[in-house]
């Protein structure tokens, strides 16, 4: 799918490059697998789809009906967690290649209702307005995370690219709103993030002389920040208490809750 030429159009496009290798993976799959419940959590390869999908719907809403979609984020918000029991029903109702069917449809509503929009236009959400240019890297980081778990339930292989400097960039980005979330105060320090990308290139955030800083793969820390691994099962170098802190209660997508990590998600403000 082309995206026309805008603010949003390169960011979109690479959005649509991670689908596209998601959908790689799923389409050789056979009924059978769509229903599995992968060993690190009890949703099946179904119930990742669906989520996918769901919240497509959810932010191509936030565009073209905000005032009834922060209605309805409002009424989820009071009437807590009912994600599970929607997807369920929904996974239910479509086989494997319906779902991804649903999810190609779902994906290019977004494209058409984001195409046009500055990247900074607010946008009503799940407890928190956000802008365009965040909501579009929330839905690149969820199919990133996704992707990790669909591979590794399956045995396959998935290739993280330098599109994965936005999730990293997302996860950053929130280690003030991991403590806000909390009531905490918001720390003050200077932090140091030094992450290697997946091509070698070194990425980096803040202040190099902060004594606060993490060092390691950009994937590990990624995978911690959306609840995929715990710090202990990566190589990152944590030092200092801000940042160790951060890396236990932060959560810049949780994604499937029973996934080992994925409950610990009290510190999140989940895009």
């Amino acid at each position: 799918m082309t995206v026309p030429s805008a603010d949003l159009g390169p960011l979109l496009s690479e959005l649509l490059q991670e689908r596209a290798q998601l959908m790689d993976l799923l389409h050789p799959l056979p009924e059978q697998a769509w229903r599995a419940r992968p060993p690190s959590g009890n949703w099946t390869v179904a119930d990742h789809i669906t989520q996918l999908a769901l919240l497509d719907e959810a932010a191509t809403a936030a565009v073209t009906a905000p005032k009834r979609f922060a209605t309805h984020a409002r009424a989820r918000l009071s009437a807590g967690p009912s994600a599970p029991g929607d997807i369920d029903a929904r996974a239910r109702a479509r086989p494997g290649p319906g779902l991804l069917e649903w999810l190609g449809r779902t994906q290019r509503a977004l494209v058409r209702a984001y195409r046009n929009l500055e990247p900074d236009h607010r946008l009503p959400w799940y407890g928190a307005e956000l802008d365009a240019r965040t909501s579009v890297i929330a839905r690149m980081t969820e199919t990133w995370a996704h992707g990790r778990d669909l591979a590794d339930a399956l045995h396959m292989r998935w290739t993280s690219t330098a599109r994965l400097r936005h999730v990293a960039d997302l996860s950053v980005r929130g280690l003030g709103s991991s403590f806000e979330v909390l009531g905490r105060p918001v720390p003050t320090v200077p932090v140091w993030i030094e992450l290697t990308a997946p091509g070698g290139e070194v990425w980096t955030w803040g202040s190099d002389h902060a004594r606060d800083r993490v060092t390691g793969s950009a994937e590990d820390l990624c995978l911690v920040l959306t609840g995929r691994r715990g710090l202990a099962e990566t190589g990152l170098t944590v030092t200092g208490a801000v940042v160790g802190e951060w890396l236990a209660i932060g959560r810049v997508y949780p994604g499937a809750p029973d996934i080992p990590g994925g409950r610990r998600s009290a510190g999140a403000r989940v895009y």
